[in-house]
């Protein structure tokens, strides 16, 4: 017999959402937070009730994933994965943008990641709490912030789990070339060497949802720079042909988290900043702007003049790539 959830409608202003509570339920920042070395959840093998959050990502299955972030945790341990192993369906009904709390789950580390796995055995069940809430914007880190593993003797293996933090939330690193593929437990990650330091971090495209057949996305090949790559961050440990791995890779979903150009970068080094505001100064009220220059690049809306409605894409994209 399923227990009765008492459920509080709690609106919260400040993130504009309306969120339902189980108050004996836990919050995505409970499950995933943890002082273990590995990265394991302290609540590994329990069944749980998860408030949940705003679903980022659905991937069909099978496995049928959903990504969850709690807004409430925006710069740490606020992002974790549901999943249902066996079934393609069971989260049909939910969309990009829905609140959705569950009960009955397991928490399982599947391979390294916290997952909250909808097994049929337990009784689970799902509410779309709400829909159409704010999607985060990413939080862009340093490269070395998701470092790369080293290699060894039959080994990947990271230097330590301080990226757990991150695991399924969203993140961007800026400034990168594509400097390898073919790594890992699939040979489908490739490596992202940062273009303002000596680090570098893995990647892969098996969640993007414009990768067909190939290991990666058409953007991706070796020497491809980008000012911003975005993805959903992943723990992956295990043994394959007696090579043990223990690596972190940033998941793109779709074409949108390659970033090749930043809007409003006229010096070109892949960030928005006061060397920049100084290029579009020099180019206020001007006219005649045409391709391929467009005025340095301070005629951002190229309709050939430099104007308020420029000044205003410069402010939305005001310090982006910034570290």
């Amino acid at each position: 017999m399923k227990r009765i959830l008492f459920l509080i409608v709690v609106l919260t202003a400040s993130f504009g959402f309306i969120q339902m509570i189980n108050a004996d339920a836990l919050s995505i920042y409970e499950i995933q937070y943890t002082t273990d070395p590995n990265g394991a959840s302290s609540y590994e093998g329990s069944v749980v009730d998860c408030n949940g959050g705003i679903v980022i990502h659905i991937k069909p299955g099978p496995p049928a994933k959903l990504t969850l972030y709690d807004p409430n945790y925006p710069d740490a341990w606020g992002g974790i994965m549901a999943k249902d192993p066996y079934s393609a369906d069971v989260f049909t009904d939910v969309n990009v943008g829905d609140w959705v709390s569950l009960t009955n789950v397991k928490v399982e580390e599947v391979v390294g990641t916290t997952f909250l796995q909808y097994i049929e055995d337990n009784d689970p069940c799902y509410t779309v709490v709400s829909h159409n809430n704010p999607l985060p914007k990413p939080i862009t880190v340093r490269v070395g912030q998701i470092k790369a593993p080293v290699e060894g003797t039959l080994e990947w293996v990271v230097e330590d789990h301080s990226a757990e933090k991150y695991e399924a939330m969203l993140l961007k690193v800026v400034d990168v070339n594509v400097d390898g593929q073919g790594y890992g437990k699939a040979e489908d990650n490739y490596i992202l060497q940062s273009n303002r330091d000596p680090n570098s971090c893995w990647a892969a495209d098996y969640m993007n949802e414009e990768v067909e057949e190939d290991d990666y996305h058409r953007f991706v090949d070796v020497g491809s720079r980008f000012c911003g790559v975005t993805g959903i961050l992943e723990q992956y440990t295990g043994t394959k042909y007696s090579v043990h791995y223990d690596y972190y890779q940033l998941l793109t979903t779709n074409t949108e988290d390659f970033t090749i150009t930043q809007a409003a970068d006229c010096d070109g080094d892949c960030d928005v900043d006061l060397a920049d505001f100084s290029v579009f100064a020099s180019y206020w009220l001007q006219d005649g702007c045409v391709e391929p220059d467009w005025c340095g690049g301070a005629d951002l809306t190229e309709n050939g003049d430099v104007n308020t409605y420029d000044l205003e894409e410069f402010a939305r994209n005001w310090l982006e790539g910034k570290l």
